[in-house]
This record gives C-alpha cells, structure tokens and sequence, in this order.
C-alpha cells in the first residue's frame, strides 16, 4: 500500500472535485497546490491517534484492519429501488 501524508491538523477544509475522465483533483489549505487523485487511490481521512489531530493521506485503494472491504453501493444505479415516479420532468 503507498501512503502519501498530506497534512495532520487539527481543523482542515477540503475542496474535492469529480472530473468526468475519473481524476479528482483535491485543494486544501493545509498543503501546497492541487493533488489529483486517480481511479485507483483514495482520500483518507483519519483520527488515528487520540489528541493527535486529523490525518490526511493520499493512498493506493487497498483494504486494511481500519478499512473493511464492503461491496460498492450507488443508490442511484441500474439496480436501485428508486423509481422516477416522483421525478416532474
């Protein structure tokens, strides 16, 4: 798994942004510039260690002891037993 620590603070603002071609770029401003995150890694936020503050990485999507595979869940997709009955169009 490649870790790459961003900031550990005890307040941050982030500012995240979904580009159609699957890149996130990510502002913050506890670090310097814009991080772009690609299909394959993740934005973890963690209170890790008690009075230590917030950290905040960048890592490679892979599970770990904190963070159980659980299986991909989109409310709004194919399968959803949401229906536009409600929806004015």
């Amino acid at each position: 798994m490649t870790l790459e620590r961003l900031t550990t603070s005890d307040k941050t603002t982030i500012v995240v942004e979904r580009q159609p071609d699957g890149k996130m770029p990510v502002t913050s401003g506890s670090w310097d510039g814009e991080k772009v995150f690609l299909k394959d890694q993740v934005l973890e936020v963690r209170h890790a260690v008690p009075d230590a503050g917030l950290h905040v990485a960048r890592k490679t999507e892979h599970h770990d002891d904190w963070d159980p595979p659980i299986p991909f869940y989109d409310p709004y997709g194919p399968d959803s037993a949401l229906s536009d009955e409600f929806i004015d169009y």
